[in-house]
């Protein structure tokens, strides 16, 4: 009788647990490439689908096992709503979104490609045509007739914007591809005029220094593009690389000051620490986005880290009065470095979102402006850079602190703990005590369950 009453269970739960997981229907993409949830009328009507469905309104791919879908279409013959279910095989479905991705490539494209990076890189595209391209070529080919030298100011900045706008009509331009492909638009500037330095060994200014920096912002602005688009780059590393990027040429310059290159006859030197420094920046970036990942907000963090170690050593370095000003540069620098290294520390574990970033790096500065108010307010000299300094400095730690104290535990990813999971196989049990109550033995091995551990 026990038997009896166990076996009922054990068939009663396999037929429930099975009739649970057959009415779970998850919806998936319904082209090949995975990036169109549903089709619409609009949509539906410019590829030719579903013309059999009078008013056709919608359709959706739903997946029940892994060898049967079901498409839902929606459509409204008259007043009333009427869905379609329309049962499919494996092979029918993928036939099906096949079919749907082959006529999108046909007529729509664009529908398919990551575009979500091309309203940043046209903005800053024509930013940049109106901020140097424009001014520097009248300079670079000395056009001096006033009427000409503005044509040629407008003509170039209007072409930033719609030169690119028609390339990046049919190509993917993800979110990474605009971020570091205008930071090498931007930065390229400083490295073409460095370079310019470097060959000539003469100061950087003249027409060849600006002619030098917008072919190394064209030049480093496509390179960097090409680099984030073929690697799949995330937001999160673009950015990081950028800010490395960014401190390794400030960490450049700083060694040009130590090393007295800023003095004459050492032209070609100086450009060199430049473009080192900035270089080693961008490696150490990527090395830090290979470390681990960063989301955008995670890189603001590390940002507002690095900024914060630059400056607090400048504070304490102030109040000893050093005779030598190469005291503030070297502080600066092991600061910096010192602060990008705690900032990757504090990011560990966590995927801070933009919003959090921003808001962090905005109480960093509001921090030092209360701390730059008050003491403005308590000092009684005119010139008290020490006391200035100071309260400033530990107005940006306690707004950066307080407010990445305040996200860091919405901010914790998940933890990968070691677990231990049990599960029972009823079909197992089940044909175990079937051959323990009959002469009949399976010759098949059927496991009653499984244990598992997860590190």
């Amino acid at each position: 009788m026990k038997t009896k009453v166990l076996l009922t269970i054990i068939l009663l739960s396999s037929i429930a647990f099975a009739a649970s997981s057959q009415a779970q229907e998850a919806q998936v993409p319904i082209d090949e490439e995975g990036k169109l949830e549903y089709i619409d009328s609009e949509l539906g009507q410019k590829l030719d689908l579903f013309t059999d469905y009078k008013n056709f309104l919608e359709a959706r791919l739903f997946q029940i096992s892994d060898t049967s879908f079901v498409l839902e279409i929606s459509y409204q013959p008259e007043e009333r709503l009427l869905k379609a279910r329309l049962p499919m095989t494996a092979d029918e479905a993928r036939e099906f979104r096949r079919k749907v991705t082959e006529r999108i490539r046909q007529e729509k494209p664009q529908i398919l490609l990551n575009q979500e990076g091309r309203t940043k890189l046209l903005t800053g595209s024509l930013a940049l045509s109106m901020g140097y391209y424009g001014w520097a070529v009248p300079v670079i080919f000395e056009i001096e007739d006033g009427k000409s030298a503005v044509a040629t100011y407008m003509l170039i900045s209007g072409g930033g914007f719609f030169i690119p706008l028609m390339a990046t009509k049919g190509i993917q331009v993800t979110d990474a591809d605009a971020t570091l492909s205008l930071y090498g638009g931007t930065r390229g500037i400083v490295h073409g005029m460095f370079t310019y330095g470097l060959l000539r060994g003469e100061e950087v200014e003249g027409r060849g220094a600006l002619a030098s920096g917008m072919a190394g912002s064209l030049l480093e602005g496509l390179a960097f593009f090409s680099i984030a688009d073929k690697s799949n780059m995330t937001p999160g590393t673009a950015e990081v690389i950028c800010i490395g990027g960014d401190f390794g040429l400030g960490l450049g310059l700083g060694a040009a000051h130590l090393a007295d290159l800023y003095e004459e006859d050492n032209e070609r030197s100086f450009c060199a620490s430049i473009l080192l420094g900035s270089g080693a920046g961008l490696l150490y970036g990527k090395l830090l986005s290979d470390h681990q990942p960063y989301t955008r907000g995670d890189a603001f963090v590390l940002r507002g880290a690095g900024f914060l170690g630059a400056y607090l050593p400048i504070a304490a370095v102030d109040m000893a009065e050093p005779e030598d000003e190469k005291a503030y540069t070297a502080s600066a620098m092991i600061g910096a470095a010192a602060g990008l290294t705690v900032g990757d520390y504090l990011v560990k574990g966590k995927d801070f979102t933009t919003g959090q970033g921003t808001l962090i790096n905005l109480g960093e500065l509001a921090g030092g402006l209360v701390g730059l108010g008050i003491a403005y307010l308590v000092s009684s000299e005119d010139d008290n850079s020490a006391l200035y300094l100071t309260s400033s400095a530990v107005g940006a730690t306690a707004g950066f602190w307080l407010l990445y104290r305040s996200f860091s535990r919405s901010a914790q990813t998940e933890a990968k703990a070691s677990s231990l999971n049990i599960q029972v196989a009823p079909e197992g049990v089940l044909a175990y005590v079937m051959s323990k109550k009959s002469k009949w033995a399976s010759k098949q091995i059927i496991p009653l369950g499984k244990l598992e551990y997860r590190f």
